[in-house]
């Protein structure tokens, strides 16, 4: 979900850290599944050198690093293969990132990733999920009390129960107040 933070070789204690280029989210990393808690709390995991990865361990999660959230999902054999999702800022009306996400999760995960991404410190209990973009009309109501509320989806409702595919954009409003929870700037 961002930049990759690696410690190369096959002792994870060592101090180096290097910043790699970001994969494209979705990318599948092969490790050997071993894990190693650094003395931060950070977890780190080690690549998988016959799959022709250099010898390292990869950031998963962790502090200290200036990215919130997971780098990397956990994936297993014979699982159903995440999906790529872009979260669609209606405060902006642009695209704010992508995510890579289980089909089994639920929106309040996706929620949970725009809190994390938007750089207005939403509320992930604040913000609400559309099922589909809006229209042009829709989109220029002048509250969001008038959006259809048949369109918005539920907390515990899955991806898979969604209309939402591989890439699609995920458009989501906020219910919070610029002044409490952050500064709204449409430049």
């Amino acid at each position: 979900q961002g930049p990759l933070f690696k410690k190369p070789g096959s002792d994870p204690a060592t101090g180096k850290v290097i910043s790699l280029k970001a994969r494209k989210v979705g990318s599948i990393v092969k490790t050997t599944g071993k894990t190693w808690t650094g003395p931060s709390g950070g977890e780190w995991v080690e690549l998988d050198t016959s799959s022709g990865e250099k010898a390292g361990w990869l950031l998963v999660e962790g502090p200290g690093f200036n990215v919130l959230g997971p780098l990397l999902e956990k994936a297993e054999a014979g699982e159903q293969k995440p999906t790529v999702l872009r979260l669609y800022s209606m405060i902006t009306s642009s695209d704010l990132c992508e995510i890579c996400i289980r089909r089994s999760a639920t929106i309040s995960l996706v929620k949970i990733w725009v809190a994390l991404k938007d750089p207005h410190g939403l509320k992930a209990g604040k913000v609400l999920v559309s099922r589909e973009m809006p229209t042009e009309e829709e989109h220029n109501m002048p509250s969001i009390s008038s959006f259809p509320t048949h369109k918005l989806l539920a907390d515990p409702v899955k991806i898979e129960e969604t209309p939402f595919k591989e890439g699609d954009q995920v458009p989501y409003f906020y219910m919070g107040e610029a002044s409490d929870d952050g500064a709204f700037d449409k430049k």
